[in-house]
C-alpha cells in the first residue's frame, strides 16, 4: 500500500499522523517516573466528561507530568483537575497513545 501524500509547492508532504517525524527534542524522566506515568496513562479512559459542574463537554483525559495527577482537557474550560478546579500555569501533559 502506498503512503498517502500531497504535492505542495513541488514537495511531497505526507498526510499520515506521523508526517512531522516527532518532536525535535526528547523528554528525560527518571525510569520510575516514566514507568508510573506509563502505567497511569494506560489506565486512562478514551473520553471523559469535563469535571466542571454543569459542563456537558466531552474532554480528553491527560496526566500532568510533574504532579502525576489526572486532569481533563475540556474544549470550554481548557485544563481542569478532576475536582473541577483549573490547572494553573502551562504544565507538561501526557496521554495514552491509543
Amino acid at each position: 500500500m502506498q503512503n498517502a501524500c500531497s504535492i505542495l509547492d513541488g514537495v511531497a508532504v505526507s498526510l499520515e499522523d506521523n508526517w512531522s517525524g516527532g518532536p525535535p527534542f526528547r523528554l528525560v524522566l527518571s525510569r520510575d517516573k516514566r514507568d508510573r506515568l506509563a502505567e497511569r496513562a494506560a489506565g486512562l479512559r478514551r473520553r471523559r466528561g469535563c469535571a466542571v459542574g454543569g459542563c456537558r463537554a466531552e474532554g480528553m483525559p491527560v496526566l500532568l507530568v510533574d504532579s502525576e495527577l489526572e486532569a481533563v482537557l475540556c474544549p470550554v474550560h481548557q485544563l481542569v483537575l478532576l475536582d473541577g478546579s483549573p490547572v494553573p500555569g502551562q504544565p507538561m501533559l501526557a496521554t495514552a497513545a491509543w
